[in-house]
């Protein structure tokens, strides 16, 4: 038996003006699956609302369909679990969705399909609902009808450019897309996205308070203060879920310098790396996102675990400011710089 502590979305459009959430404990057999879960919840309390086909959520920030089994996820997940609409700004009713963008779509690329691919389209559900883009861009055309595209292409080589401009719209195509495997235990695409944007996307021109934003960078000066590292508040930036042990490792590092050590839910998250290039506008504001994100967790240092993403972000910081509209005052730097650095310091 596992005892799992759940915090449920509730929000019904005609009866509530904001959503909230209630919590429950629940000791489940191991083998049930989610959709037991989310009938557990309706049985407490009748106002829980799901749909009853092609069912999605979002538990701890991963979209899960209800056929995964509660062991699975509580062993990656842990015991401590958020329920969330797969996309919250188009909950109608808890967890039920306002679906009708999915085939919108698809008819970018109607023209171009028969019924099979059709139906590869709409096993893409789930993926379409899972893109971060959507919390940057409502109108966003999502991540799966970027993969039709991709499957159509390769079977229709004489339609690569229509179908590459159907999916190009300025305002809310494909460079919009940064592209991160939000699926729990689902596909990654990230080398087939990868592809198709090398097909389409192109670079954005520098415009001239981006050039006067440049100037301003080089006036700043991101320099350790080595003999005082004890007193300082250090988050860690890794880029990528699936990097735990990298964490855990330089979380040690941090401590054993002496100094503290804080943690922010975006530090696993892309913010701005691969559509920098294509889409600066998005890269600052989800850049500016991320290093609001680790001053407003306590940070006054981010460690950067990559070096190419302290170089992006310290070239770019000015204008990230600009672009939230406040000051983003943290020391960036290297993990190398910090592993260079004694172990004991005296203050």
């Amino acid at each position: 038996m596992l005892k799992l502590n759940i915090r449920a979305f509730f929000f019904n459009a005609q009866t509530d003006y904001l959503p909230y959430y209630k919590n429950f404990s629940f000791k489940v057999e191991e083998s049930k699956t989610i959709l037991d879960i989310l009938n557990m919840i309706k049985e407490k309390n009748p106002n829980f609302s799901f749909p009853q086909n092609n069912t999605i959520l979002k538990i701890n920030e991963f979209v899960v369909t209800t056929n995964e089994k509660i062991s699975t996820i509580a062993e990656k997940l842990g015991k401590e679990l958020q329920i969330d609409p797969a996309l919250a700004y188009r909950s109608n009713n808890g967890l039920i969705l306002n679906d009708s963008d999915f085939m919108q779509s698809f008819e970018l690329l109607s023209e171009f399909t028969n019924d099979e691919d059709k139906a590869y389209y709409q096993s893409l559900y789930p993926l379409h609902y899972a893109s971060s883009s959507f919390e940057y861009n409502h109108n966003y055309i999502g991540d799966a009808i970027l993969i039709l595209a991709s499957r159509l292409i390769e079977q229709q080589p004489e339609n690569e450019y229509a179908i590459l401009n159907a999916i190009n719209d300025e305002f809310n195509g494909i460079s919009y897309c940064e592209y991160e495997n939000n699926l729990f235990n689902g596909q990654d695409h990230t080398e087939t996205i990868n592809t198709i944007k090398a097909k389409v996307v192109k670079k954005a021109k520098v415009s001239l308070i981006d050039k006067l934003c440049n100037l301003a960078i080089k006036k700043r000066k991101y320099l350790l203060d080595r003999e005082r590292i004890n007193k300082h508040k250090i988050a860690i930036y890794i880029g990528n879920r699936d990097s735990s042990e990298l964490i855990n490792k330089t979380k040690k590092q941090v401590i054993e310098k002496g100094a503290k050590f804080i943690d922010f839910p975006m530090s696993v998250r892309l913010a701005g790396q691969s559509i920098i290039d294509s889409n600066p506008d998005l890269a600052h504001q989800k850049a500016g996102k991320m290093l609001l994100d680790a001053l407003d967790h306590g940070a006054d240092m981010l460690l950067f675990a990559k070096d190419e993403d302290l170089a992006l972000f310290s070239s770019i910081v000015t204008k990230c400011e600009r672009v939230v509209g406040r000051p983003i005052e943290l020391q960036l730097f290297s993990l190398k710089t910090l592993q260079n650095l004694p172990t004991k310091v005296v203050a």
